[in-house]
């Protein structure tokens, strides 16, 4: 039986704030975290408790105060930022609760955008047939407000994959829709990360969308508790 590469290894993360008056907070308190190359896993948690602050060291949009994060065995903690920014472009992905998509721009422009840091070939082919996927080929030259949430949601994790990134973060993504909206979502995240191999780490208070996934983990006092996923 071949074994599933790891893909991302967190080891004794610790994230301390300072604050003004000198004291200090810790978020982080020597967590670590393993994921496989294609696994899901959503991680969940009270609100203040660290979730979105751990996404942000996981996608190297902030750094830990001390401990190791291993993407494909790069220390992605101790890059300078030139490096993280190309790290970002071409091995991880992004989806928010809120889309960022650019209003001025159309559905494939908005897709394409990440394209133009990270020169992939055949980028436009690959647009094409993942709108098609999400079920938007007939939106290809709309814009953002002629869309609905989901609509908008749905492109934005198109934009997430177009350069195949190995990784796929999304925190609450699935927060500002409706229901019937939102369990599409999340359907269509769970089918795009077993047909890309992309592995998927969701924050989320949705007890639906996580789930889903593989493996749910809470966050509880800076540290990460295994859940039975099936409840």
């Amino acid at each position: 039986m071949t074994q599933t590469p790891t893909l991302l290894q967190l080891t004794d993360i610790y994230k301390r704030y300072e604050s003004p008056g000198g004291a200090a907070t810790e978020v982080l308190k020597g967590l670590s975290l393993q994921v496989d190359a294609a696994e899901s896993v959503a991680i969940v948690g009270p609100s203040g408790s660290g979730k979105s602050t751990l996404l942000n060291i996981i996608g190297s949009l902030d750094k830990p105060t001390s401990g190791r994060v291993l993407l494909n065995g790069q220390d992605i903690s101790q890059q300078d930022e030139k490096s993280l920014a190309a790290i970002r472009s071409r091995q991880i992905g992004f989806v928010f609760q809120l889309h960022h998509l650019l209003p001025q721009c159309t559905v494939l422009e908005n897709v394409l955008v990440p394209t133009l840091v990270a020169g992939r070939d055949g980028a436009a082919e690959r647009a094409d047939r993942l709108l098609e996927r999400v079920g938007l080929s007939g939106r290809l030259l709309y814009r953002p407000g002629q869309l609905s949430g989901g609509e908008r949601q749905r492109v934005a994790v198109v934009r997430a994959l177009i350069n195949a990134p190995k990784l796929l973060l999304a925190d609450e993504p699935t927060g500002s829709l409706d229901q019937a909206a939102s369990d599409n979502l999340a359907e269509l995240m769970v089918e795009l990360n077993r047909e890309e191999g992309t592995a998927l780490i969701v924050v989320t208070h949705s007890t639906e969308l996580a789930g889903r996934m593989d493996r749910m983990l809470e966050l509880t006092d800076g540290s990460l508790v295994e859940k039975d996923s099936r409840k």
